[in-house]
């Protein structure tokens, strides 16, 4: 690419630069061509420089693809480093743009974007946050899988990494054929986590014979809390811990079963 003029106009710094005529390869099957078929321009916004918002622009070629046994007749020249197909920013404007949404999400991106002398809002840096590609995720030794409430009576499931607590997996309803095909065609899985579900443990069961299922200790807490709803504060607090989350001592302690038959025992019936 080649810088022909640069310019400020209404507090916009303008940059007016064209592309070398080169032979350009086919995106499809990588044969160079330099026969044109047309040229248009674009506009690209690029960084800030100076506290001024920047826009490039920039003619290119389309260009036609003469391999016999290619599928694309025509393709349009791109310069790299600067342009992406089908973006009018350029390709580090871009990358700040998904950046912003990935660490500050919506809002707070938009803010940060105002202050660059970018602005977009925050539904378009959300939108290309849920463009970016999914980074590979390697399948999880300990597995945690729970349902969530969607609205009234439908649920989704969702598969969680134990070791890294990150999510895995998203779906909607409750299905034991697909969680068993998810672990089919994820094999390592160790140990699954899981609620009291009948579905999930028929799932698990066909899908990962081999592995253990557990069931999470707040689980095992909240089922102690249902057993005897009226027990006092003093074991209530012993059973799910000073910040309210089960005490894995106490729940999966060597001595709970002892201990749960005299400390959680329903009271007697009154008379009244």
């Amino acid at each position: 690419m080649r810088v022909e003029r640069v310019w400020v106009a209404c507090g916009v710094v303008r940059i007016a630069a064209c592309t070398r005529e080169l032979t350009v390869a086919c995106p499809d099957c990588g044969r160079g061509s330099a026969r044109v078929h047309s040229r248009y321009d674009r506009t690209l916004a690029d960084v800030a420089a100076g506290g001024r918002p920047v826009l490039i622009g920039l003619p290119v070629r389309r260009l036609f693809c003469d391999s016999l046994g290619c599928g694309r007749r025509t393709f349009a020249e791109q310069v790299e480093g600067l342009t992406v197909r089908h973006q009018r920013r350029s390709a580090l404007l871009q990358h700040l743009v998904e950046m912003a949404g990935v660490l500050l999400a919506g809002r707070g991106g938009a803010r940060l974007l105002q202050i660059l002398k970018m602005p977009l809002s925050r539904t378009s840096v959300l939108f290309h946050v849920m463009r970016l590609p999914l980074p590979p995720t390697a399948t999880p030794r300990v597995l945690g899988v729970d349902d969530f409430a969607l609205y009234t009576d439908v649920y989704g499931t969702l598969l969680v990494d134990a070791d890294t607590r990150l999510p895995t997996e998203l779906w909607a309803w409750r299905d034991a054929e697909q969680l068993a095909s998810w672990l089919r065609t994820h094999p390592g899985v160790e140990v699954v986590c899981r609620d009291g579900s009948l579905v999930y443990r028929q799932g698990i069961t066909d899908g990962a014979p081999d592995a253990v299922q557990v069931s999470d200790r707040f689980q095992c807490a909240m089922r102690r809390l249902v057993v005897s709803p009226t027990q006092s504060g003093r074991i209530r607090k012993e059973i799910l811990g000073s910040d309210g989350l089960p005490n894995p001592e106490t729940v999966t302690g060597p001595e709970h079963a002892r201990k749960s038959t005299v400390t959680l025992s329903l009271d007697p019936p009154r008379e009244f």
